[in-house]
């Protein structure tokens, strides 16, 4: 690529990323919430991954408890970029609304299929994912009826080279399954603009900021409408890789 293509590149792409940023911001937010995680990455071969993270998250101006949990995953290479994934998560919800109260105990099972090229500097990925999530220690009978969706991401990635800072656009829909006689719904959005930067022998540091809109939101006025939130997140993230056996430690 010549040095005009390559500048005419770089261009598009953060033109691309001011105007999705200033919708983003645009936007009139509900809530503020912050989002950290810390993750270990193990690459165990040339086709196989796992991970395993912590997360807390803070809600109402980040100044309550949400959620923190803890979450597992794994993916296979099928194929030249194209992956099969698994995941469970361990969930500990703050219920501080309503008669009774405490922490709730949930459980998340995943399944993806992700895709990612690129098209000269610019990647482009996708991720298709299903999700499955119930109570702990409460029924069908007691109330506790699994929630499922169905979830389909896209977006695309830069690297600034001079700094090696990856920056990163997505958006995401969620589609919940309800009952027969309602029909399927999409009732979640995501705009997500992040940073990352990878550090020789240290890991991966991640800022992120991201735009989440529930639609059809039963609110106060019994009227139905879309509440928003904005999220600011941090996440650390570690790499070990076990592909070369006289290096047992590399960045992925």
């Amino acid at each position: 690529m010549n040095l005009s293509k390559q500048h005419n590149t770089v261009f598009t792409f953060f033109i691309c990323l001011l105007i999705f940023s200033n919708l983003m911001l645009a936007q009139s937010s509900n809530d503020l919430e912050g989002w950290s995680s810390v993750q270990l990455n193990v690459r165990a071969s040339e086709k196989i991954a796992f991970s395993i993270s912590e997360h807390l998250r803070y809600r109402n101006d980040i100044t309550t408890v949400s959620t923190y949990f803890t979450q597992v995953e794994g993916s296979y290479e099928v194929v030249k970029d194209f992956e099969l994934g698994v995941g469970v998560r361990f969930i500990k919800k703050n219920d501080d609304v309503g008669k009774k109260q405490g922490l709730e105990s949930h459980f998340r099972y995943q399944f993806d299929a992700s895709f990612k090229h690129d098209i000269k500097k610019i990647d482009l990925y996708y991720r298709l994912r299903y999700q499955n999530r119930n109570e702990l220690g409460f029924s069908e009978e007691e109330g506790d009826i699994a929630k499922e969706q169905l979830r389909l991401q896209f977006g695309v990635g830069y690297k600034v080279r001079p700094v090696d800072i990856i920056f990163k656009l997505n958006t995401e829909f969620f589609n919940t399954f309800v009952e027969k006689t309602v029909g399927n719904k999409i009732d979640r959005q995501r705009f997500t603009l992040s940073a990352s930067r990878k550090f020789n022998r240290f890991g991966e540091i991640a800022l992120f900021y991201r735009l989440q809109d529930d639609f059809n939101v039963q609110l106060k006025n019994d009227a139905k409408g879309t509440v928003s939130k904005s999220i600011l997140g941090f996440k650390y993230s570690y790499n070990l890789d076990f592909r070369k056996k006289d290096e047992s430690i590399n960045q992925l």
